[in-house]
């Protein structure tokens, strides 16, 4: 009879954990599971997104419009992008009004942003290109990560 060694427990653990992860993965350890159902499209006033956990939506976070830096389009800016992220995240970019339109298009596309009105989004776009343009970088810093 054939001798167990560490090596062998090693390689069976190992495979089954990968196994496991990979039908849990195809959803096959949770199929019940609901998915992430986007939030309806805004109407044209804008209100503050209320939480319903049976809809599958991420859990509210603590942000209040007055985090971002006050100017015309702030609010709606505010409950628009909010819905699926935080304030930090916005914050965090520096982008021109062009790379602002390309990364709505983005969240749209791949992310199942629902639709935002024409005039919404010019005033958000708005918004984003005065309040967060790109930054300047110093002299000598080449330094591609800051």
């Amino acid at each position: 009879m054939r001798e167990i060694t560490v090596t062998h427990v090693v390689v069976i653990t190992l495979t089954a954990t990968f196994v496991l992860l990979g039908l849990d993965r195809a959803g096959e350890l949770r199929p019940n599971r609901p998915a992430y159902v986007p939030p309806a499209a805004k109407s044209a006033t804008v209100a503050a997104p209320e939480h319903d956990p049976d809809k599958g939506k991420p859990p509210p976070h603590n942000d209040k419009p007055e985090d971002l830096p006050d100017g015309k389009g702030r609010d709606v800016t505010f409950y628009t992008c909010t819905a699926c992220h935080g304030v930090a995240l916005i914050k965090a970019q520096g982008l021109t009004r062009e790379l602002w339109d390309s990364t709505f298009d983005l969240m749209l596309e791949k992310h199942r942003m629902p639709p935002v009105p024409a005039a919404e989004r010019g005033e958000i776009l708005d918004y984003l290109a005065a309040t967060f343009p790109p930054r300047r970088r110093g002299r000598g810093d080449d330094n591609p990560f800051k």
